[in-house]
């Protein structure tokens, strides 16, 4: 059995790994990004259709959402809420890439939602799903746009927290089966425990706005700002702060930080 990564060499893992998605060119991850927003959406599809078969969204429904996670993750497509780690490790270690972090940053997030927008229209003006699996899906936006502004950002914070550790223990495991383990059973929380998140909730809020059940104005103001904003903070604040203060408040002799001369 393979020894396990200590913090350090899983904080260089995410860095290397940041640095060459940042030397990407913003058509590369334009493209990266759409087809993220697209097949995330399977998870809002995946819940619908299974909750329409079992009478309702609970166990089984929340069991097969993270589909979308898992082929967005695994793809290696660009998803937002876990660009709150990669990039970000990398202009913790050098401010002059903050720049490029925001380039990618906007890029990834507008072909998100753009990904999620085209799916989202395509189901309700293609009639892809049968009536049933669309009012599972309303009610679950409906909660949702009821939750107020500052709910959906708190929720999102969790939401967030969760989707940004699966970057931190993708870049520790040292197999696939653990990368699906680590995917599935922390994206199954996101419904589960009903919080938010700012991509694959578009799918399900956007399909609610063309088939005129919800507004632009509650989807846009009332949703994806709370939600983005708390995603960030739940990423950025609470996985790669927390675990790049861990690996260098340590003062441990890595690649990153030489800072002392005791070694492991």
């Amino acid at each position: 059995m393979a020894d396990s990564k200590s913090a350090g060499q899983i904080l260089e893992a995410v860095v290397k790994d940041g640095r060459e998605e940042l030397d990407r060119a913003s058509l590369g991850l334009a493209f990266s990004g759409f087809a993220a927003g697209l097949n995330i959406s399977f998870s809002a599809v995946a819940l619908a259709v299974v909750g329409a078969l079992t009478g309702g969204v609970g166990l089984a429904a929340y069991l097969v959402y993270p589909l979308g996670f898992l082929i967005v993750i695994l793809g290696r497509a660009q998803l937002f809420t876990e660009n709150t780690v990669t990039p970000v490790t990398v202009a913790l270690t050098d401010l002059r890439a903050v720049p490029n972090m925001l380039r990618l940053w906007t890029v990834v997030f507008v072909a998100n939602v753009l990904g999620a927008m085209l799916f989202s229209a395509v189901i309700v003006y293609g009639h892809v799903l049968e009536p049933a699996a669309l009012r599972i899906l309303f009610e679950e936006v409906s909660h949702k746009a009821h939750y107020g502004f500052g709910s959906v950002l708190l929720k999102a914070v969790f939401g967030g927290w969760l989707v940004a550790l699966i970057a931190w223990l993708v870049a520790a495991s040292q197999d696939t089966i653990s990368q699906v383990f680590f995917v599935f059973s922390l994206t199954f929380l996101i419904p589960a425990a009903g919080l938010t998140h700012c991509i694959a909730g578009s799918s399900e809020f956007l399909i609610s706005v063309f088939s005129g059940e919800e507004g632009w104005a509650t989807y846009l103001g009332g949703f994806l700002l709370p939600t983005t904003l708390g995603n960030i903070v739940g990423g950025v604040v609470l996985v790669t702060l927390l675990n790049y203060g861990q690996v260098m408040g340590s003062r441990a002799k890595t690649t990153l930080s030489g800072v002392t001369d005791r070694r492991d």
